[in-house]
């Protein structure tokens, strides 16, 4: 039981996504953390959703032959190995980790600690960290943070992540970008 592994687990999701949704809880030495637990089903949903895409794809080949240059076929196979990926929680617990050791050096960047004992491919464990959402520019502002300061910090990562890690983070919404004193 999940009840046994971590303590004031929450019931109620925290966030959810088409894929996933978010818990916090606690370790049982008092940490928080988040878990990010993929939706029963998803899987099986996909794939009969990719399956039709599939069938679409090839009755556009074999009907517009003009349509072929653009690849259908290709564009949905290659579609499945990326919704492969991503289905795979421990995929995206890898990145969160290669991410720490590219940024290891960035006192100005905070990447959480993934906890490997728990997490698996349907669950993904990391600490959880507390900030001002990167949306929330109210809080941004009472916090007395320098917006152009936030804003060069951010160019300066998604510069470093492009071209010099070859590695970047394709997904930067508010929950994902966090500000700290």
């Amino acid at each position: 039981s999940p009840f046994k592994v971590f303590t004031d687990l929450q019931r109620e999701p925290y966030a959810a996504a088409s894929i996933a949704q978010i818990h916090r809880a606690r370790l049982a030495n008092g940490v928080p953390v988040i878990l990010k637990i993929r939706r029963p089903g998803i899987p099986a949903k996909i794939d009969a959703d990719l399956r039709i895409l599939e069938h679409l794809a090839h009755l556009i080949e074999q009907e517009m032959p003009e349509a072929r240059r653009y690849g259908p076929v290709r564009v949905v196979a290659q579609w499945r190995r990326s919704l492969e990926r991503e289905l795979d929680l421990a995929v995206e617990a890898r990145s969160i980790e290669r991410f720490a050791r590219n940024f290891a050096d960035d006192t100005n960047i905070l990447v959480p600690k993934v906890y490997w004992e728990w997490t698996s491919s349907t669950l993904n464990v990391q600490e959880h960290i507390v900030g001002i959402r990167g949306n929330d520019l109210a809080a941004i502002d009472a916090a007395g943070f320098d917006r152009k300061v936030l804003a060069a910090r951010g160019a300066e990562a998604v510069l470093k992540m492009i071209l010099v890690d070859g590695f970047f983070h394709a997904d930067p919404h508010p929950g994902n970008v966090l500000y700290l004193p």
